[in-house]
C-alpha cells in the first residue's frame, strides 16, 4: 500500500513528536559540556564522512544499523530508568521480526521505526545523562545549523542519504528450506515513500530529555506542529533538513519557563542526595 509522500512524511513527523515525550531520569554520572556538543555532531560528520570518503562505507554503516539497533532499543526502558524496563526488551525481537519478515510493507516500515526510535531514545538518556541542560540546548542548535549546511549548503547530505538507504543488510536465514532474505533495513527510518535518517530522530530525542511535565507537552507539540509545516518545503526541494524543527520545541520551551518559573524543570525529575539520619537525642 503506499500512503504517498504527504501522509508518509507526516507519520514521520509524528514519531519525531513522539520521541520528545517519552519520559526519562537521568542517571548521576559525571557531566561534560562537550558532550551535548559533541557526540551529535561528530555522529553526523563520521556518518557523512564513512559513506562519502570509503568505499563500502556505507555497506558497513547498514551492518552496524542491523545489529546495533535492537541492541539499543532493549535497553531503552533502562537507559531511561523507566518503572518497567524489562517491556521494550521483550517487545524488541518481535519488532525485529516483523520488520525482517515483512520489509517493504508498511507494518514493517513502523517496526523498523519503533526501533530507531528505541534507539534514540537510549542514546539521548545517556547522552542527557552526561551534559548540562545549558550545553545540550546549545549542542542541539549546532547541530542543526550544521545540518542545514550540510544539506543546502554543500550539499553533503543528499548523496550520502541515497548511497545509505540503498544499501543492502547482511542476508540470513533462520528457516530451513526458506530462501534467505536481507536483515532489518535499520540505517534510516522510512515510512512508505518518506524517510529520516537517525540524526531527524536523535535530536528531538534529546530535546525531550530537557523538559517534563507540561512543558515537554507544548515542547512536542510545537516540534510536530512546525515539522508538518516544513515538509511542505519537500514541494520544492528534496531532501530538506529534517532537523530545524527541534528549535521550534526548543523556544517554545524556554518561552513557557521564562513566563511560568512554576513549571517542573529537567533538575527536578534527580534523586536527591541521602540525608544523613540526625543524631539521636
Amino acid at each position: 500500500m503506499d500512503l504517498g509522500l504527504a501522509p508518509s512524511y507526516a507519520v514521520l513527523c509524528l514519531v519525531q513528536g513522539a520521541l520528545v515525550l517519552a519520559p526519562w531520569k537521568p542517571w548521576r554520572l559525571k557531566r561534560s559540556s562537550l558532550a551535548g556538543l559533541l557526540i551529535p555532531l561528530l555522529a553526523m560528520a563520521a556518518g557523512v564522512g564513512i559513506v562519502r570518503g570509503f568505499a563500502g562505507g556505507a555497506d558497513a554503516l547498514t551492518t552496524l544499523a542491523t545489529v546495533a539497533t535492537p541492541a539499543l532499543a532493549a535497553c531503552a526502558g533502562w537507559a531511561r530508568r523507566w518503572p518497567h524496563p524489562w517491556i521494550p526488551l521483550a517487545l524488541t525481537p518481535v519488532l525485529y521480526v516483523v520488520a525482517w519478515q515483512y520489509a517493504d510493507t508498511l507494518g514493517g516500515d513502523a517496526a523498523s521505526l519503533a526501533l530507531i526510535g528505541g534507539a534514540c531514545l537510549t542514546l539521548a538518556a545517556l547522552i542527557a545523562s552526561l551534559t548540562p541542560p545549558w550545553a545540550l540546548a546549545l549542542g542541539l542548535v549546532v547541530v542543526v545549523a550544521v545540518d542545514v549546511i550540510f544539506v543546502w549548503g554543500i550539499d553533503q547530505v543528499e548523496p550520502a542519504t541515497v548511497a545509505v538507504h540503498q544499501a543492502v543488510p547482511p542476508i540470513a536465514s533462520v528457516v530451513p528450506g526458506v530462501p534467505p532474505k536481507p536483515l532489518p533495513a535499520l540505517q534510516d527510518g522510512t515510512f512508505g515513500t518518506a524517510l529520516m535518517g537517525w540524526l531527524d530522530f536523535l535530536a528531538p530525542a534529546l530535546l525531550g530529555t530537557l523538559f517534563v511535565g507540561r512543558v515537554r507537552l507544548l515542547v512536542a507539540a510545537a516540534t510536530t506542529l512546525v515539522a508538518l509545516v516544513w515538509g511542505l518545503l519537500l514541494l520544492v526541494t528534496d531532501p530538506v533538513a529534517a532537523t530545524v524543527p527541534v528549535l521550534a520545541g526548543l523556544a517554545a520551551g524556554g518561552r513557557a519557563l521564562r513566563a511560568d518559573p512554576g513549571f517542573v524543570r529537567r533538575r527536578e525529575w534527580v534523586e536527591p542526595e541521602p540525608q544523613a539520619a540526625p543524631p539521636p537525642t
